[in-house]
Formats: C-alpha cells, sequence, structure tokens
C-alpha cells in the first residue's frame, strides 16, 4: 500500500507543479534503520512467499524487530511534517501484530472481495509469517487488515486503519516536500 500511496502522491506533486529536488532534502534520521526494517520484512515475505520454512521458528521476531527498527527511526525524524502520521500508522500496526503473536492477521472475507483468494493457502502456512487469517480469537480486529480495495483498485489488496494513515502521512510529507518554497 506504501508504494502506491507514494507513487500517487508523486503524481499529485508533479501536478501541482512541485520539485523532486524537495524529496532529496528530506532531513530523515536513522535512515539505515528505515532500510533495515523494509529489507528484514522483504525477505520474510520473499522467503515466505515461496514456501521457505527458513524463517518459520523466528520469524515473527524478526517481524516485530523489524518494527522497532521502524519506529525508533521515525521517533528520530518525527519533526518533519507527516513523520508524525506515518509513525502513528506504524504503531497502529505494531500494536494489532503484538496483540496477535507477532503476524498481522488478514480477514478472509475481505481477501475474497479483492479477488485475492489465493492468498488463503498462504496465509495457513508455516512458511509466511507476516500475516495471518483472521479468526473469533484474534485480537483488536478493528486495527488488522479488514478493508477490501478491489477492482478497478489497480492492485486489490486488503489493508487495515494503520496502512491508512500511514498513506496519508506519506502524502502530506511528499506533497510539503514536493511544494516547499525556496530561498534563491
Amino acid at each position: 500500500m506504501l508504494l502506491d500511496a507514494m507513487i500517487f502522491s508523486l503524481i499529485i506533486g508533479l501536478l501541482r507543479r512541485g520539485k523532486l529536488e524537495g524529496l532529496a532534502d528530506l532531513p530523515i534520521k536513522k535512515i539505515g534503520l528505515i532500510i533495515s526494517a523494509f529489507l528484514i520484512q522483504y525477505i520474510l515475505v520473499f522467503f515466505g512467499e515461496r514456501g521457505y520454512q527458513l524463517f518459520s521458528k523466528i520469524g515473527v521476531y524478526l517481524h516485530i524487530f523489524s518494527y522497532v527498527l521502524l519506529l525508533i527511526a521515525l521517533w528520530y525524524s518525527r519533526d518533519i511534517k507527516g513523520m508524525k502520521l506515518i509513525g502513528i500508522g506504524v504503531a497502529i500496526n505494531f500494536i494489532a501484530i503484538l496483540a496477535n503473536g507477532g503476524r498481522m492477521p488478514v480477514s478472509a472475507k475481505a481477501l475474497l472481495k479483492a479477488d485475492m483468494g489465493d492468498m488463503l493457502l498462504l496465509l495457513n502456512s508455516k512458511s509466511y509469517v507476516i500475516h495471518t487469517l483472521l479468526t473469533e480469537k484474534s485480537h483488536l480486529k478493528f486495527l488488522t487488515d479488514i478493508i477490501p480495495l478491489p477492482h478497478p483498485y489497480p492492485k486489490p489488496r486488503v489493508l487495515g486503519v494503520g496502512d491508512i494513515v500511514m498513506s496519508i502521512g506519506l502524502f502530506i510529507l511528499i506533497q510539503c516536500s514536493m511544494l516547499r518554497k525556496r530561498s534563491k
């Protein structure tokens, strides 16, 4: 979802005659932590989607660790406009993940509405440690991935409140950075 929000935000910024150079001037601190967090999550998804049980025992701990890294980095850059909202969205997702044993629950009903039924088998596998199916035993269901984005959305998906808050924060961050007035 964040990639979609970033692309949308960049297009809107350019339509508003914003400058991409403004993004290069962002004073983001602890960028290495952000990159590490995304790298950990990418590795977990990559191997999980391919059925490798390489991380089946420690994957949820790595998932939690990636969120800790991300929250630390966001804290250090919290003064950048939009970054607090991104941090709140990450925290919302992190709370839902912690409450559910290190995995984000995803609604089967929402997956089917988004025409993503093929994900159901993956979510039941031991190799996929990022998400799990939403059940009656899931906690804080309103914070989990329960909102379907079906066709005609270009890439159907299921998201949660935290994803929406992060996307709004990212939009604000990109707009403010691209449209910032420069002194000449």
